[in-house]
């Protein structure tokens, strides 16, 4: 049986609709569609990728998804998402996007290098998530459920990362909302289950929700941080534009290769 929610993104669409005197078509977004939280890597994705700002739904929803940009790379068509970091905000914009037209979601940001062989500013491909995050129970995931990431993503992040890197690594991500509430010793029982990355829920909440709704979608992270080595501000080394700007070439590589 169906539930009977009292808010969808069906009737935030329609109200905006309403309030702009705009069409469906206005609020609509390219099927191939990058998620990302890095400033840096939005200068560098406007330059390759000629993006114009739109303001989707900002002016007329508070969880509208923050900055949407769209473009297109070799003529492929795209659309640039610079959202509130979270879990809670992954939610709604995910659910926001599908029902305006994404088939294919990328997740490109940074993560917490927790795996004994990741280096600052390496890249992480993550094959499964798992984690105890707050949100991505309510699309029917259970607590401590590993989700598997799409396949045919995978495996196509790995062979374009492969072709530009020799720093990436491959295993799985943890999800946990509480930054400051992680130990030495969980990080060490994370890695005996082959966790090499831990951001704060958004990738849990984005494979549960494609899953669920049937939207392929993957991640590539560059880590930025490692607990167990101590707090740094990595993206003043003048190495972070690099790595950022090679993991936006990366996603670009993979949405070519998979476009709808």
């Amino acid at each position: 049986m169906k539930e009977n929610f009292c808010l969808t993104s069906k009737n935030v669409i329609q109200a905006a609709i309403e309030a702009s005197n705009k069409k469906m078509k206005d609020f609509e977004v390219d099927s191939n569609v990058l998620i990302i939280f890095s400033r840096g890597l939005l200068n560098y994705l406007k330059d390759v990728a000629n993006l114009e700002n739109s303001d989707w739904l900002t002016p007329f929803h508070p969880y509208g998804g923050g900055e949407l940009h769209r473009g297109k790379y070799n003529k492929t068509p795209i659309s640039v998402l610079l959202p509130s970091m979270g879990a809670s905000p992954m939610a709604s914009l995910t659910e926001d996007l599908i029902y305006c037209g994404a088939k294919i979601i990328l997740l490109v940001c940074g993560s917490w290098g927790i795996g004994q062989n990741v280096k600052l500013l390496d890249y992480i491909i993550p094959t499964h998530g798992l984690g105890p995050d707050g949100t991505s129970i309510h699309y029917g995931r259970g607590l401590n459920e590993e989700i598997e990431m799409n396949k045919e993503i995978v495996d196509v992040l790995i062979k374009e990362t492969k072709k530009r890197a020799k720093n990436y690594h491959i295993g799985k991500n943890f999800s946990k909302e509480a930054f400051y509430q992680i130990t030495n010793k969980e990080i060490f029982e994370l890695q005996k289950k082959g966790c090499i990355s831990m951001e704060n829920g958004e990738l849990n909440v984005l494979a549960t929700i494609c899953n669920q709704k049937k939207i392929n979608f993957g991640a590539i992270f560059y880590s930025y941080y490692n607990p167990l080595e101590g707090w740094n501000i990595s993206w003043r080394d003048d190495r972070y534009k690099d790595c950022v700007n090679l993991e936006g070439d990366i996603a670009l590589a993979v949405i070519e290769r998979l476009k709808k």
